[in-house]
């Protein structure tokens, strides 16, 4: 029996704003400004009703007092990898799951699930104190369970799970909530009567085998029942989230001029992530007025994937949601969240992963063209308007002598 433990720091972006700046504590905190959507709220703003979900405008109606400011990612993974070195002095294999998270494998550290809880309370007591931030936290005996343990008490609750109390503890949590088992998934096991992840563990083999469940979905359930399926040493890339903007001038009213360059933008940011080998879960889209007001929506996807014509589907069915006719806007951008690996993305169980690896190898030929020819030697129609543009706009190349300098401030003239 495996003794891990799930760190996951409590809004965490907000939370390291209020460090740095003295004047943010105990104030409604939204990080973000620069992208018009909040990558983080603080716990503050949590209890006011505020969420990531949320567009800015929102955010500013129902929270008039709150303060938004923009992300400073240098700074949070400082703050990361100091948590990681933290939880390294007590054992070297940890995971850094995320930016704000890590799993850490402490067998051997005790001889009794109560030595490993008071190793976790220190372990925790030591972050909370180092960084000034507070931490959800959860044991267990697999990565699954103490996940879902760490959100049990959120925030600053440490949740232990013990190998005997695994039954009654799954009984409480929603089959969507259990790690890799949202979405479609955790629909089509809704349908099949399982609606939390303690129906899921009472179920059995040939139980699996008849309902066609794979090895991953297996995986997940044996994970559940408190066996260590999936492996420590292996590190997630420190990739997050992709965001690709673009401003154009001058500013325009046309709904198809401005979907068009939000189209080049999500080409942009499914290339990236292709070069990373990562696919998105969750997406947000914006557009920014001459006025430089901001209008996101967020879309969570049943599948990720790194597809562009998927990701405009998507966006074209919420698009009026932000566009607003005979309004002069002068900005898109789009924000690509919740990556996964390739190699991590489960199939789902109505075919539509096989299908969107169809549509990939697709994709790969278009990528090895732009690669050789140039890019946006193939393109997407919808991107047409924006790079017609492009085309008209004077070369930089023609500029002569534009240097950049980087002068140090050295005092203020009075």
């Amino acid at each position: 029996m495996r003794a891990i433990v799930h760190f996951d720091g409590d809004s965490f972006f907000a939370s390291v704003e209020q460090v740095l700046n003295y004047r943010l504590r105990g104030k409604p905190i939204v990080t973000g400004a620069e992208r018009g959507a909040p990558t983080s709220v603080s716990i503050e703003a949590k209890r006011l009703g505020l969420s990531r979900g949320m567009s800015m405008r929102e955010v500013k109606i129902r929270c008039p007092q709150a303060i938004i400011v923009p992300s400073n990612y240098m700074a949070y993974a400082i703050f990361a990898q100091r948590m990681y070195s933290i939880v390294r002095q007590y054992t070297p294999a940890v995971d850094e799951y995320s930016i704000d998270e890590c799993f850490a494998d402490l067998t051997d550290l005790a001889e009794s699930w109560s030595g490993y809880e008071e190793v976790v309370r220190s372990i925790k007591s030591e972050l909370e104190n180092s960084l000034g931030l507070t931490f959800g936290v959860g044991l267990a005996s697999s990565k699954t369970l103490a996940k879902a343990a760490s959100k049990a008490n959120k925030p600053a609750g440490f949740t232990s799970v013990p190998p005997e109390q695994i039954p009654e503890f799954t009984a409480n949590i929603p089959i969507h909530h259990v790690w890799n088992l949202g979405g479609a998934s955790g629909t089509h096991l809704e349908k099949l009567g399982v609606m939390t992840a303690g129906d899921f563990i009472t179920k059995d083999d040939p139980w699996l085998a008849m309902h066609r469940f794979g090895k991953a979905y297996r995986d997940v359930w044996l994970e559940l029942r408190g066996h260590a399926i999936k492996r420590f040493g292996e590190k997630r890339s420190g990739v997050g989230s992709l965001m690709h903007t673009r401003t154009f001038s001058p500013p325009s009213e046309s709904r198809s001029f401005i979907f068009s360059q939000l189209s080049k933008n999500v080409e942009a940011v499914c290339a990236k992530a292709r070069r990373h080998h990562m696919r998105a879960a969750g997406l947000t889209f914006y557009l920014k007025t001459q006025e430089f007001t901001y209008h996101a929506v967020s879309i969570e996807l049943t599948t990720p994937t790194a597809d562009p014509g998927e990701l405009l589907a998507h966006i074209d069915r919420r698009f009026d949601e932000v566009y607003v006719p005979k309004v002069p806007y002068r900005a898109t951008g789009i924000t690509i969240r919740s990556l996964v690996p390739e190699a991590a993305q489960m199939d789902d169980l109505f075919g539509m992963a096989e299908s969107a690896r169809e549509r990939e190898r697709i994709i790969e030929t278009v990528d090895r063209v732009n690669h050789k020819y140039g890019r946006n030697t193939l393109f997407l129609a919808s991107s047409f308007q924006a790079l017609v543009k492009d085309q008209v706009k004077p070369s930089k190349s023609n500029k002569v002598g534009h240097r950049t300098l980087h002068i140090p401030l050295v005092g203020v003239v009075q």
